[in-house]
């Protein structure tokens, strides 16, 4: 759960993705004006606080006015060219496999994949304390807290979801602008990605997701690498671990009980995955965090 506090890339290929698609992140700093285009596989989330600035989304641009609130998945290619104002701007770093686990609406996800950049019509009065106290909580590096933050996080999209916003029409303006980049196929990992949000805690297997493309299997497969860098299966995994910690967190359930629910075929599969990925069985998970609340409680 160590946070990224920026994207990094390739200096002689900014657009090679270098961006650790499944590690979360959080930036507080000035607004600086990009030299280039970059992309990598998070949803991005942008406050502006005290500052406006200009983008080049996937080669349009878009103007954002002081003390907005912006949604766009990164997967598109992305540049900060202008900015004005003295205040600072909060960048937030979201895996797509977690976005994807929160379930929002179908047109909230479809927008947003589509290449949309999404605009909360107003900040709320306590978004910028509460991106402040996000940043200490993460600084903390205390597992409750920074789970924490992650529900917080996922409450504000869906609180902005829920309210009106603004769109640029992106999507229906304009067509993908290079063919050959990693945004190509864009609609087939869409479909998959929606597919595979829905159906995860079943089991699925390659051809299920070639047939609702109506691609062949191993051409989808490399389409999803190509775009995701990771596989269909590691990321199916990936959404089953998030299910799987937030009910060893949130539940009493029997591990075997958490196992089945997430979409692991058996205990001994889901402690392999599960060991392999955080380095610790289950139930040492679950004891982490108890004790770790244990502690956060004594000290308050």
């Amino acid at each position: 759960m160590d946070w990224v506090s920026r994207i990094k890339f390739n200096e002689n290929s900014p657009l090679e993705v270098q961006g650790h698609e499944n590690s979360w992140g959080f930036q507080r700093h000035h607004p600086k004006i990009m030299d280039s285009s970059h992309w990598h596989g998070h949803v991005e989330i942008n406050y502006l606080f005290g500052c406006s600035a200009d983008y080049l989304i996937n080669g349009q641009k878009i103007s954002v006015p002081e003390g907005k609130m912006i949604i766009f998945w990164a997967s598109i290619p992305h540049q900060m060219i202008a900015s004005e104002g003295n205040g600072e701007m909060v960048n937030i770093y979201i895996p797509l496999h977690a976005f994807l686990s929160w379930r929002f609406s179908d047109e909230f996800i479809s927008e947003i994949l589509h290449g949309e950049v999404l605009v909360a019509d107003n900040l709320h009065l306590g978004d910028q304390l509460t991106t402040s106290m996000w940043e200490n909580d993460l600084a903390s590096k205390k597992l409750p807290l920074i789970m924490q933050v992650i529900d917080e996080i996922r409450n504000r999209i869906r609180r902005m979801s829920l309210e009106p916003y603004s769109t640029f029409n992106l999507s229906n303006t304009t067509e993908l602008t290079d063919k050959k980049s990693i945004v190509s196929g864009l609609c087939h990992i869409e479909v998959i990605l929606q597919y595979i949000a829905d159906h995860y805690d079943q089991k699925i297997t390659i051809d299920d997701v070639a047939n609702i493309t109506g691609l062949h299997p191993n051409y989808a497969m490399k389409l999803f690498h190509r775009v995701m860098k990771i596989s269909i299966k590691q990321y199916i995994n990936k959404l089953r671990l998030q299910h799987a910690q937030a009910l060893l967190i949130d539940t009493n359930d029997a591990v075997l009980s958490i196992a089945l629910q997430a979409g692991f075929g058996s205990i001994s599969r889901f402690y392999d995955i599960f060991q392999r990925e955080f380095d610790k069985t289950p139930q040492q998970f679950r004891n982490d965090i108890a004790n770790a609340h244990d502690t956060t409680t004594a000290e308050t």
